[in-house]
């Protein structure tokens, strides 16, 4: 009798929303509700280089924020799922993959503990007929140090950490972005998150835009995506900021397509920035490649993340950034093409690699 009751009461209720699959689909899942969206386009992109339907899952809200806004339609095979992160794990937890292709998840340790590989991929049921489940994971550190790792793991950049192998596809296309010049009277240059010292060095940075005053250099300005003020920073070198605060991705992208050069503001006396030479990376690189906009980064972090004199400004140490900044300020326009270009090809040959290894997971 309940269960009569139950078929019943079903029929008046509203159906359960869900997204978009079909024979030749493959779901891209960002399970993270406010972080790592940025690496999404990416991904989406390569999924449809390889003729894929792709599904879209993120957060409603990264939508409305224009995470996809550069993208077109490729022809009617990408759908923006809007479901909420709990009617996306309802979906799944109920249905599997159903007949989709595969599934990309994005960001592991959402699922399941951690680097717990095993648990993760039995969120998803039996998989059938060929199906795919691809993990990315953005720090290797655990689950090297715990022997979970495995070589069909995704990582955005080679690992460097204990000779752990895995699976490197660098997903940095956002769309239909705007390449330009540099900027004729003003140098523009970028930092993309919080303002502290844990990931940004802070003090590094106002103390290069001090000397540069100092030696009569003004002609440039620093515009900074993300948490933190600058009320620390000298009355006087304020007007050298231009603190933007939290971004959406439409504004972020507006902000990049204005840049001349990007500050990642590693430092290599901060051991917490070690990370992104050995077990994760940053997003900051992403938007370096996808905009081919030149960074001035120290030259420890340069080489495992496909930066050279050919494509970036590098500098030796912390003390050496307000030289390297005055390098940039002064580059021509004919340097900065040059630069730039070799950049775009860096990017361009960093993505055929990305297609192919993905191309091999599948």
């Amino acid at each position: 009798m309940a269960g009569i009751l139950s078929k019943i009461l079903n029929l008046f209720l509203p159906k359960a929303p869900e997204p978009y699959c079909s024979d030749n689909t493959f779901f891209v899942w960002e399970p993270c509700t406010y972080s790592h969206a940025e690496v999404v386009p990416g991904f989406v992109k390569y999924l449809l280089d390889l003729s894929y339907e792709v599904s879209v899952l993120v957060t409603p809200a990264r939508y409305d924020e224009g995470l996809f806004q550069k993208f077109g339609d490729f022809n009617g095979r990408l759908h923006l799922n809007k479901l909420t992160q709990k009617q996306i794990r309802k979906f799944f937890k109920n249905n599997g993959l159903k007949n989709a292709k595969g599934i990309m998840l994005t960001t592991s340790g959402k699922l399941a503990e951690p680097a717990d590989y095993p648990t993760e991929r039995k969120f998803f049921g039996e998989l059938k007929n060929g199906q795919k489940l691809i993990i990315v994971e953005h720090d290797i550190k655990k689950a090297v140090d715990t022997n979970t790792i495995t070589n069909d793991i995704v990582m955005l950049r080679k690992a460097y950490y204990k000779d752990a192998t895995i699976t490197e596809i660098n997903p940095h296309y956002f769309g239909d972005v705007t390449i330009t010049q540099k900027n004729k009277d003003i140098t523009n240059f970028i930092t993309v998150g919080a303002l502290r010292g844990k990931r940004r060095n802070t003090d590094m940075l106002v103390d290069a835009v001090k000397t540069l005053v100092a030696n009569g250099k003004t002609n440039f300005k620093i515009t900074c995506i993300g948490k933190g003020s600058i009320k620390n920073i000298p009355a006087e070198l304020r007007k050298y900021f231009d603190a933007k605060g939290e971004a959406s991705f439409a504004k972020l992208y507006d902000e990049m397509e204005k840049a001349d050069f990007f500050l990642p503001l590693l430092d290599s006396e901060n051991p917490a920035h070690d990370r992104y030479i050995t077990t994760g990376t940053s997003g900051s690189f992403q938007l370096i490649y996808g905009f081919a906009t030149p960074c001035v980064i120290e030259q420890k972090f340069a080489q495992r993340n496909y930066f050279d004199t050919n494509n970036a400004i590098l500098y030796t140490s912390s003390k050496d950034l307000a030289q390297a900044m005055q390098q940039a300020i002064d580059i021509s326009q004919e340097q900065y093409a040059t630069l730039q270009q070799n950049l775009s090809n860096t990017a361009n040959n960093i993505a055929k690699n990305s297609l192919d290894n993905l191309r091999k997971l599948l």
